[in-house]
């Protein structure tokens, strides 16, 4: 892969739901991962954008007893998907995972607005401007992609 792209967020945030609608690829292989419904391990998934490129995909785990599954996933990444989900906004390990970003100098990111068919226009307005992390903000601008699972693919797509 010549690009490889990585998601962060808090658990249950939807960020390997996202990863499916994008690529159709489940990220979450292992058995316990779905009995349990969350991601514990590194998924990999991987996408060719309109202009031929393969885009690889790492999808780290939310939780905060898998943190050293995510900075493992996260090392070398050439972006970030901030995954915030509406119905939540910004969580603990949301803040967490910018900060390991913003440590290991991943300078390139979107923030992907999700389940954003559980909330009214103006909880979105206020979580659409809380969710703007200044360590991105500051080196790109940011695309908030507002998604519900059934429309994630078509969103991103569009906010290219």
């Amino acid at each position: 892969m010549s690009f490889v792209i990585g998601t962060a967020g808090h658990i249950d945030h939807g960020k390997s739901t996202l990863i499916t609608a994008l690529t159709g690829i489940d990220p979450d292989r292992l058995a316990e991962e779905k009995r349990r419904g969350m991601t514990i391990d590194l998924g990999f998934a991987h996408l060719r954008l309109p202009s031929g490129r393969e885009v690889g995909i790492v999808d780290v785990p939310g939780h905060a007893r898998f943190i050293r599954n995510m900075l493992a996933g996260v090392h070398g990444l050439d972006a970030v998907i901030l995954v915030v989900a509406a119905d939540e906004g910004v969580r603990p390990q949301t803040r967490e995972h910018l900060e390991i970003v913003d440590l290991l100098e991943v300078r390139r990111g979107v923030v992907a607005l999700t389940k954003i068919d559980l909330v009214d226009d103006q909880w979105r307005a206020r979580v659409s401007t809380s969710s703007r992390p200044p360590s991105i903000a500051s080196s790109t601008t940011p695309r908030l992609a507002p998604t519900s699972a059934a429309r994630a693919s078509q969103s991103i797509a569009s906010s290219r």
